[in-house]
């Protein structure tokens, strides 16, 4: 069963940020998607620990597959989009539009359990703090 993510949604003088939690996942696993006004989050574990193995006394967490759409309350440039995941959270900057331009992304790995997808690093979006490379 596919689990519901938590969103964080706010709004810069340019650019729209989502933030949500999607722990356990390999970056490449992440695929978002934007089609008009509509965000689509998922995530696919792959993976050691995953299978149903005999022994376990309890198991009381679990790690995906996560699934979400919501609406955006503005329209965004998903063309333009970056994207960033560390320790499990995933932030999304999408550049406000005069209308909706509907892209998808999936990250690239760039770390142990890092990833990015990055397509504008316009002056606008260069200063976000989560998009350093520190």
């Amino acid at each position: 069963m596919d689990q519901a993510l938590q969103i964080n949604m706010y709004r810069g003088p340019r650019r729209l940020m989502v933030a949500t939690t999607v722990p356990g996942l390999e970056p490449q696993n992440i695929h978002i998607a934007v089609s008009g006004r509509q965000l689509s989050v998922q995530g696919r574990l792959r993976g050691l620990g995953q299978e149903k193995r005999p022994g376990y006394f309890q198991r009381e967490w679990s790690v995906g597959p996560y699934n979400r759409t919501v609406d955006l309350p503005l329209a965004v440039d998903a063309t333009r989009a970056n994207a960033s995941y560390d320790n499990g959270v995933l932030v999304m900057i999408f550049p406000l539009a005069a209308e909706p331009i509907s892209g998808t992304m999936t990250l690239s790995k760039v770390g142990t359990a890092k990833g990015q997808c990055i397509r504008h690093v316009g002056q606008d979006l260069r200063d976000a703090p989560f998009l350093s490379n520190s």
